[in-house]
């Protein structure tokens, strides 16, 4: 049994649940800013921050019981780089909200909608993977074929086509802030332009794990 070691499939489960929770927030923190709720941000931001270092805990948790000699029905490597991307996503929501703590930011009234847009649609991208990881096991107890591969297959068309939509609704973002940017000071343009970046990374970390898992079925 020793050979089996420690299952690292529940630890990566629980951890992207963290993940998960810091997505739930990213809306809520940047509404606290855009309607100036400072003590409101202060708590979300704490909440971000504690749930991050709690994913880096069971991140180092699960590399340190996954020695070399470990028997796993995949290539620890695979499993490990599934890891390094699945840990993107609370790091990038965690630098989100310290952007927003660099300096006070307005935002103009019209861009409320198309930001939140974003949000909704990298949320929506990013709850699709965390509801992907939680079939690892059914993946295992298959060998990663059969039925269960045929529907993480499915998950993972739908998470690429969504990151397409999140693409697009990035770019209009973009282009809605430039185009007010004679309402908008410089500053407050260049670190909102940096946030509506961030959000996008979050959708492309959510696809390069859904394409991940794509290649470990292939395998």
């Amino acid at each position: 049994m020793a050979l089996f070691g420690r299952s690292p499939f529940k630890p990566i489960q629980a951890h992207m649940e963290k993940s998960r929770a810091c997505i739930e927030r990213i809306k809520p923190i940047i509404n606290a800013i855009i309607d100036n709720e400072p003590a409101e941000f202060d708590r979300l931001f704490k909440e971000i921050s504690d749930l991050e270092s709690e994913a880096d805990i069971i991140k180092n948790d699960i590399r340190s019981h996954l020695p070399k000699s470990i028997f796993l029905p995949i290539d620890r490597r695979d499993l490990l780089e599934v890891l390094d991307i699945q840990e993107e996503l609370p790091d990038t929501i965690q630098d989100i909200g310290i952007m927003l703590t660099l300096r006070p930011l307005k935002l103009p009234a019209d861009m409320k909608e198309p930001l939140n847009n974003l949000i909704d649609e990298v949320a929506t991208v990013c709850n699709q993977a965390a509801d992907m990881v939680q079939e690892f096991d059914e993946l295992v107890e298959t060998s990663f074929g059969g039925k269960e591969a045929e529907k993480v297959l499915a998950m993972i068309e739908q998470i690429n086509a969504d990151e397409t939509v999140a693409d697009g609704t990035e770019r209009a973002a973009a282009k809605k802030l430039f185009d007010l940017e004679k309402e908008v000071e410089v500053l407050d343009v260049i670190m909102w332009s940096r946030v509506i970046n961030k959000l996008g990374d979050l959708a492309d970390s959510a696809e390069r794990m859904a394409n991940r898992l794509r290649l470990m079925i292939a395998k």
